[in-house]
């Protein structure tokens, strides 16, 4: 029998991502995926807008976009760096404090009525287990395929 682990956890993922853009491109405008450029930026204020693509893991052109985007609506401030005039650090403005807020609270929303099928219980045991599966993951202790026997 195939694991549907990871199938499920992606399409679980997907489906809250959508009703997350839903609910915060209708109420702010903005997607899951500058959101979660301003809450990685929130966390590593001040970084070089190439340090920020490697923590969202994802292409420093897509952060790009993402970023003149929240610039235009005035949530992020690009400063040049003053030890390298071709990088820029990223600065979260005033504004963007209070639309993570609401988006933090869209986050809650969804993830209530995600979570509604269990019970307290259940949602903070499969919280634990899944930040325990996250660190695992991130710390490197699962062997690839590479080291696996046949």
């Amino acid at each position: 029998m195939h694991s549907k682990f990871g199938f499920l956890s992606y399409e679980i993922s997907h489906i809250i991502r959508q009703r997350f853009n839903k609910e915060a491109e209708n109420i702010i405008g903005l997607t899951h995926a500058q959101w979660r450029t301003l809450v990685h930026l929130s966390d590593n204020e001040n970084c070089r807008q190439i340090d920020l693509a490697k923590i969202l893991e994802i292409r420093p052109i897509t952060l790009a976009r993402q970023i003149d985007l929240l610039e235009y609506a005035g949530l992020i401030r690009r400063n040049k760096d003053s030890e390298d005039r071709r990088a820029y650090r990223l600065e979260l403005m005033p504004k963007a404090h209070a639309v993570m807020q609401e988006l933090w609270d869209i986050a809650d929303a969804v993830e209530a009525k995600v979570l509604c099928a269990l019970t307290p219980e259940e949602q903070e045991l499969l919280t634990t287990q899944l930040e325990r599966i996250k660190t695992s993951i991130n710390t490197d202790s699962i062997p690839d395929d590479s080291t696996l026997d046949d």
